[in-house]
């Protein structure tokens, strides 16, 4: 029994650790956010929205101009071509281009060689092409953090399944093993090349994993068929769906650990204003928590009550 007790605490304390060091990190990155937004505005800024009717993108756009607090050229390229966009970034000139989404990024890069971009809210972003003067806000949370408040909410949860594509995601996949380890949860994965495997891989993981994790992998998603149908099957082995956006909310997952948009917007901005210094990519500065508790309690999971306050919205 004391041995018992030492392992917990050991346990306990690691992942107290690692909340600590996401918690510093998150401070220091929303300081600098801060001392960013307070700097003199650049001018020509060019802001290329992949679809402004999406809200989550106008979210972020809205924030972004917030912090500028200058003027800024603001393109729709749902609403354009190429050639356009093109054209208007040698007719304005911008200083930086800021990019909502995958397509407005696409566009970009394909325009201008030369012009510094920022772009964020982009899926499967770390596929793209390597370019120079580029800077990424990534779309998802780090596998750590997620890792930690899975745990955080879920104190019983020791084995989370991972369907994903080998080929776009096998390097994240061993990442996301090495940070479960550091919380205490073992990462299980089932590797697939065609979403029609995605069956396959719920039959294997169903019976040795206490919740699955869905992750942006473009197999797994790759239709609205299949996202249904990853779901249905979750439902039908009655394990819960830990996920990364709240475009699943009307599936009823049970947690959704998703970025905040409008501190990406921020962000952006701060990054816009110091681009001498600015690296290569960042993780998202905030987050989004969404618990559905009417699938909790449904399932009969055990969850840690007292984190309900962490919570920024509760499905009843």
């Amino acid at each position: 029994m004391k041995a018992i007790k030492k392992s917990l605490v050991r346990r306990t304390r690691s992942i107290a650790q690692v909340v600590a060091r996401l918690t510093v990190a998150s401070v220091v990155l929303l300081m600098l956010v801060l001392a960013y937004g307070a700097a003199t505005p650049i001018s020509r800024i060019l802001v290329l929205n992949s679809d402004s009717s999406v809200a989550k993108y106008a979210e972020v756009e809205m924030a972004f101009k917030a912090s500028i607090g200058g003027p800024t050229m603001n393109v729709d390229v749902s609403r354009v071509s190429e050639a356009q966009v093109r054209r208007t970034i040698a007719s304005s000139n911008p200083e930086v281009v800021y990019c909502i989404g995958t397509s407005a990024y696409q566009m970009a890069a394909k325009a201008t060689r030369t012009k510094p971009i920022i772009f964020s809210s982009a899926i499967n972003w770390q596929r793209f092409p390597k370019r120079r003067r580029t800077h990424a806000i990534a779309n998802e949370l780090p596998a750590e953090m997620q890792l930690t408040l899975f745990r955080h909410f879920f104190p019983r949860t020791k084995r989370v399944g991972v369907i994903y594509d080998r080929n776009m995601n096998r390097q994240w996949f061993g990442e996301a093993q090495k940070a479960g380890k550091e919380v205490g949860i073992e990462v299980v994965g089932y590797s697939i090349r065609r979403a029609s495997q995605v069956d396959d891989g719920f039959r294997k993981l169903a019976s040795e994993v206490d919740a699955f994790w869905l992750i942006p992998d473009p197999v797994v998603l790759e239709s609205q068929t299949s996202v249904q149908r990853y779901f249905d099957l979750a439902h039908a082995a009655r394990k819960a769906v830990f996920t990364y956006s709240p475009a699943f909310t009307a599936l009823n997952p049970a947690l959704i650990l998703a970025p905040d948009m409008p501190t990406i917007g921020r962000q952006a901005a701060g990054l816009a204003q110091d681009l001498d210094s600015a690296e290569d990519s960042y993780s998202p500065a905030g987050s989004e928590v969404i618990l559905n508790l009417r699938r909790v309690q449904e399932y009969g999971l055990d969850f840690n009550r007292d984190s309900l306050d962490s919570v920024n919205q509760i499905i009843r």
